[in-house]
């Protein structure tokens, strides 16, 4: 899936300053690098403008980057967030050359609804993205899974079965796992998995009254201490 280019407002950022105070006017701390710079370039963005943009963005959708009055093509790279609120505190951004191609992933959207689900199984997701080469403007937001091929049990999807767009490029392992259906358990399995968890507790409670005998056993074995009288003569002595 695709969508209009959309636009990001940036300003040049003094990297001296501090990114706290640049946080405390509700901006967020930035660095774009890459394409034809040499050097990478500290900026800041306005926080709202980019929450309400990121809901909408994935790695490999490309973006205008509005730097003062100079528009620069450009993926959304790293980001990092605050450990105890989770919100945003930094962004890469990845600047691009629209001839060159460029490495990045696509998320996967799944769709649809499996026939093995409704017998019971349980869907089991391994990827959400693929990793792809292309020119920039070839790229899209995301691609669409239809869970229905999913028909079986033993049916499972591949990443050579993710349909690319044109002018997309696969880079990455076509045989890795994408999804597949779970089958729902057997009455025997389950039996045999609730005896093997009681044999489990059962050696292990064995284990532990073993190990508490012992212990007892050595604290009879140890020679008594005298009386305490007796220690008052040997210390007269």
């Amino acid at each position: 899936m695709n969508m209009a280019r959309m636009t990001l407002n940036a300003s040049v950022r003094d990297a001296a300053i501090a990114a706290d105070d640049v946080r405390a006017e509700a901006r967020i701390p930035a660095v774009i690098y890459g394409g034809e710079r040499k050097d990478a370039q500290s900026l800041s963005v306005d926080r709202s403008e980019f929450i309400k943009l990121y809901r909408q963005v994935t790695p490999s959708t490309l973006l205008d980057i509005n730097i003062d009055g100079t528009t620069v093509p450009a993926l959304v790279g790293e980001m990092q967030f605050d450990p105890l609120t989770d919100e945003i505190i930094h962004i890469d951004l990845r600047q691009v050359d629209l001839k060159q191609p460029v490495k990045t992933l696509i998320h996967l959207a799944f769709t649809g609804e499996s026939p093995a689900m409704k017998l019971g199984g349980m869907l089991m997701t391994n990827r959400d993205f693929v990793k792809v080469q292309a020119l920039p403007e070839k790229l899209v937001s995301e691609i669409e899974i239809d869970l229905a091929q999913l028909d079986s049990f033993e049916a499972a999807i591949q990443v050579k079965n993710v349909a690319l767009p044109e002018g997309v490029a696969l880079d990455d392992d076509e045989n890795a796992s994408v999804a597949f259906v779970k089958a729902p358990k057997t009455k025997e399995q389950i039996a045999a998995e609730e005896a093997a968890e009681a044999a489990e507790d059962a050696a292990n409670a064995e284990a532990a009254a073993e190990a508490d005998g012992e212990e007892k056993k050595e604290e009879s074995d140890a020679p008594a201490e005298a009386p305490a009288e007796e220690k008052k003569e040997e210390a007269a002595e």
